[in-house]
């Protein structure tokens, strides 16, 4: 029994349909009137703010529509930093000229890391993003994900102009999850984003002695491990009409997944999966973290688990066949249900994803 532990997530979560409904109640509840929404080139061109602009409508409250966040992203090591930086500063100056007192980022990890690099700035003066310490709470912070993105969004952390910031205080207070914002995402970000929590989410649950972080990833690998199950099922499907309206439905569990993910990375230890799949697919350059990690789960389960995580086999599988693998074989059941998800994926897509890092074109050389 674990008798020491320690879990905080700041982020309220909120999801389904008009979801956005009940913001301008929470955002009012955070003492914010007049919030600046700052949106990624993909919301901007698809107009993801005017659902916003109809919810706040009798709210009497006023919206500020920012330029789309400069592209790529604040957090990938290729960015344009310059690009960024001027960003900053002409909405730094727009929110003191303006009054707002409070940002909304509507779209993927771009939209939220600008949004919290902002944030630093409004609420501590631009000179805090000179240096690394946040001690101090923010203005409000909302994120509005519109489609399956990395773990950074909700992440309790940021880098900007190469330097990284972490504090609870970046953490987005509020995760709101509304279909209407929603953009369509492709197949196969849609896999490789139920890979990566899935893998996420069984070494969390398997080698965690924090109850919180293990309740929150048995969530997270029940969000995961159902729609990629229909998604091997479903992979030859050729009536485009069913396969778009079947990606919908991933679409909206998958972006759930995601949001949770970053509060497991800030609220667990370091996850080997999640380290070792940066490297190695960095190296590969072929094949997606999500797939790396899920390649390297079984191995760490099995060296690491010593036997004795067969309850992840209950979110993983479903309470029927949950029930009927005895105790002592809950574990090795576990990590079979996993290889047999990659083999799965490696017959329908005709070998074109890995079951081994081999496979993956990462050779045992690489290591030394």
């Amino acid at each position: 029994m674990t008798t020491h532990f320690s879990f905080l997530c700041r982020t309220k979560t909120s999801a389904g349909t008009n979801a956005l409904e009940h913001l301008p109640f929470e955002l009012s509840g955070m003492g914010a009137k007049k919030p600046m929404v700052i949106q990624d080139a993909a919301s901007r061109k698809l107009k993801r703010h005017k659902c916003l602009i109809r919810a706040f409508k009798d709210s009497g409250m006023t919206l500020g529509i920012a330029p789309a966040v400069p592209e790529p992203a604040l957090s990938g090591s290729k960015k344009k930093p310059e690009a960024t930086a001027q960003f900053i500063r002409d909405m730094y100056a727009t929110y003191r000229e303006k009054g707002y007192d409070a940002i909304i980022a509507v779209g993927k990890a771009a939209a939220a890391d600008m949004a919290k690099a902002l944030n630093i700035a409004v609420t501590l003066g631009p000179d805090a993003l000179k240096g690394t310490d946040i001690t101090a709470p923010l203005n409000p912070l909302i994120y509005i994900p519109t489609g399956v993105d990395t773990v950074t969004a909700t992440a309790a952390s940021v880098t900007f102009n190469r330097k990284a910031f972490t504090s609870p205080y970046l953490a987005p207070d509020q995760a709101v999850i509304d279909p209407a914002m929603l953009i369509p995402d492709d197949r196969d970000s849609l896999l490789d984003a139920a890979l990566f929590c899935l893998a996420l989410g069984c070494e969390v649950h398997a080698l965690s002695g924090n109850p919180p972080a293990r309740a929150y990833a048995a969530a997270l690998v029940e969000l995961a491990a159902v729609p990629l199950a229909q998604m091997i099922g479903s992979y030859s499907e050729s009536n485009l009409k069913l396969r778009k309206k079947a990606e919908a439905g991933w679409q909206k569990q998958l972006v759930q997944a995601a949001v949770i993910s970053g509060y497991l990375t800030d609220g667990s230890r370091p996850l080997l999966t999640l380290a070792l799949g940066r490297e190695i697919s960095g190296d590969s350059g072929r094949v997606s973290l999500g797939m790396i990690m899920t390649v390297l789960l079984p191995a760490v389960l099995e060296t690491l688990g010593r036997d004795r995580f067969g309850s992840l086999l209950l979110p993983l599988s479903g309470m029927e066949r949950f029930s009927t693998v005895p105790v002592s074989q809950q574990p090795v059941t576990a990590v079979q249900t996993i290889r047999g998800r990659l083999n799965g994926l490696h017959a329908v897509t005709g070998g074109h994803t890995p079951r081994t890092l081999a496979e993956a074109g990462w050779q045992r050389d690489a290591l030394t």
